[in-house]
């Protein structure tokens, strides 16, 4: 029994979370600008579009569908389209 084989990460590795220098290459999909890493919530924020991805075990999860919206907007009149 036992759990699982890690792999070797550096001293004093945490919960994962995202690579400093990731940070540099990572543009928003959408707007293809930089994106702020929030260490509070884990997530890639977009102020322009007021939108968060999400970081899962250290990777971002750069997709449209996965973002949630940061900006509190006015509810939209009728149904949502996607």
């Amino acid at each position: 029994g036992g759990q699982g084989q890690q792999p070797a990460q550096g001293p004093g590795s945490g919960p994962a979370r995202l690579e400093p220098s990731l940070l540099r290459f990572l543009v928003c999909p959408l707007s293809k600008r930089p994106l702020r890493y929030d260490e509070a919530t884990n997530e890639l924020v977009n102020e322009e579009l007021g939108i968060a991805y999400p970081i899962v075990d250290g990777i971002p999860n750069m997709i449209p569908e996965a973002a949630r919206t940061t900006q509190k907007k006015p509810p939209a009149e009728g149904p949502k389209q996607p």
